[in-house]
């Protein structure tokens, strides 16, 4: 065995990428030792003693990801009672933890705390039994189905708005990516200004994940802890309401199921599912987790996309250009004709990944860039540093739209923009979020102009509130403005 470093130096081999950062290749190990001949990654010295990890992260954990992988593309953190995190951030290694080995990562214990038997956080035969029972709600063609729906609902809300109104958009889209699921995807339509009860559970799900309670371990209690227990319970509760409902009239062919319990339930009642694998609490579950990443993607995506084009003048004049063309609300038939909406989009998940870093856990010794990561190790994928990369995007803090009209996806690695994740396990609603988000910039914009009357940070960007995914802070307003 090799000594354990003290987390002062570089790779072994002291390569850079050029500005003095240490970079490996993204490969298993770069020398051809095996993991356990490997020392562990560094503790980066511009973050200090190890033992103070925590008090510089609780107050900005993007900015604390950011410096520490200007010491290279894998490091390690420490947090007490929870010893040491590990940290990816090169393409190469969402491709080995997303693809090519991905057998070696688990997800962590607090997403089945969150999400019970759900299919964020089951593995293997399991996973594939869920995905497969959910797939046919989510093709593309189905999600095509959705879209008079979604426009329905984005409309039935944003009609409300008038001239002069002051609005939180993360708030206001909360609402709205939470209608248009109900209303599609789970079968019932909202009460505008009721359901209050449901709509705070919907949110109280961030609880268990905001900084100040995920860096601690699991049995300290905290209020935002509570919150989560009282909102996981009151989605349970709704659940229960809406499976009861379509036990009483199951469809005889699930095929012909519109929402996702009808087909759950058909899929269990005709027997075409065995039914140990769709009990009630997994019912149960599979809502949760729908609540939660059915609508939280699209919020995020919203806010911050008109919160770059509030910035953005000149993108924001080509936007209105291209919705103004529209002969009325968007359609399926208008996607084609929405490039500048879609390069709005693709760019607002590059800049704002819902999905900032993915957490895993190591099943096995994993060997990465010259250096070993211990079992049962906790890693994060920084998907956000990923995609901030000058090695991969120019001039990327930049909002830049026109970046994606040429060749670069085809010439980007293909995990160098992952904001759905990748491999067999890639977000199962990523077309779902992709129209909705196109659908609704494009029906806002038909309408409104809205302007960031907020304050921004002082390097310009947005004040974002990194919980489970990434949100803007509660307070800043969009002036809403009639066109």
């Amino acid at each position: 065995m090799g000594t354990e470093t003290d987390g002062t130096t570089g790779p072994p081999d002291g390569a850079t990428d050029g500005t003095g950062r240490p970079t490996g290749e993204g490969g298993e190990n770069g020398d051809g030792d095996s993991a356990g001949d490997l020392p562990l990654p560094p503790y980066p010295p511009n973050l200090g003693h190890p033992s103070l990890h925590i008090v510089r992260q609780m107050p900005d954990v993007l900015e604390f990801s950011e410096r520490a992988h200007l010491a290279g593309d894998v490091v390690r953190t420490r947090l007490p009672a929870m010893g040491d995190h590990y940290h990816l951030a090169h393409p190469e290694h969402a491709k080995r933890m997303l693809l090519t080995e991905r057998e070696a990562f688990r997800k962590s214990g607090d997403f089945r705390i969150a999400f019970g038997e759900g299919l964020l956080t089951v593995e293997g035969e399991e996973w594939k039994r869920q995905r497969e029972a959910l797939r046919p709600l989510f093709t593309r063609e189905s999600v095509h189905g959705y879209a008079d729906g979604m426009v329905e609902q984005i409309r039935r809300r944003s009609r409300r708005w008038a001239d002069g109104d002051r609005l939180d958009l993360q708030r206001e889209f909360t609402g709205m990516t939470l209608d248009v699921l109900f209303a599609t995807v789970l079968g019932r339509e909202l009460e505008l200004d009721g359901d209050r009860r449901l709509r705070e559970a919907a949110e109280g799900l961030h609880g268990w994940f905001v900084p100040t309670s995920y860096l601690l371990p699991p049995w300290v209690p905290t209020p935002s802890r509570r919150r989560f227990r009282e909102s996981k319970a009151a989605l349970r509760e709704e659940a229960d309401r809406l499976i009861a409902e379509r036990r009483r009239d199951p469809p005889t062919d699930p095929a012909e199921a519109e929402d996702l319990l009808s087909l759950l339930v058909g899929l269990r009642e005709s027997g075409a599912v065995d039914e140990r694998h769709l009990t009630d609490e997994r019912l149960r579950d599979q809502m949760v987790t729908v609540i939660f990443a059915g609508h939280d993607t699209t919020t995020t995506t919203l806010t911050f996309a008109f919160w770059a084009l509030a910035n953005h003048p000149e993108v924001r004049e080509r936007f209105h250009e291209e919705v103004d063309r529209l002969d009325g609300p968007p359609t399926v038939e208008d996607l084609a004709d929405l490039e500048v909406t879609e390069r709005v989009v693709t760019e607002t998940l590059r800049l704002y990944p819902p999905v900032y870093a993915l957490p895993r856990v190591t099943t096995r010794e994993f060997a990465v860039d010259g250096y070993r990561i211990p079992a049962d190790s906790r890693v994060f994928l920084e998907i956000r540093n990923i995609q901030r990369d000058a090695r991969f995007f120019d001039a990327p803090e930049r909002f830049r739209p026109s970046r994606w009209t040429g060749d670069l996806r085809r010439e980007l690695h293909d995990f160098a923009y992952a904001p759905f994740g990748g491999g067999p396990r890639i977000c199962i609603g990523r077309e779902f979020a992709l129209l909705e988000a196109k659908l609704a910039l494009a029906t806002i914009g038909r309408e409104y102009e809205l302007y960031w009357i907020g304050e921004n940070e002082p390097d310009g960007e947005p004040p974002v509130s990194p919980q489970m995914t990434l949100r803007m802070e509660e307070g800043g307003e969009f002036l809403v403005t009639e066109r």
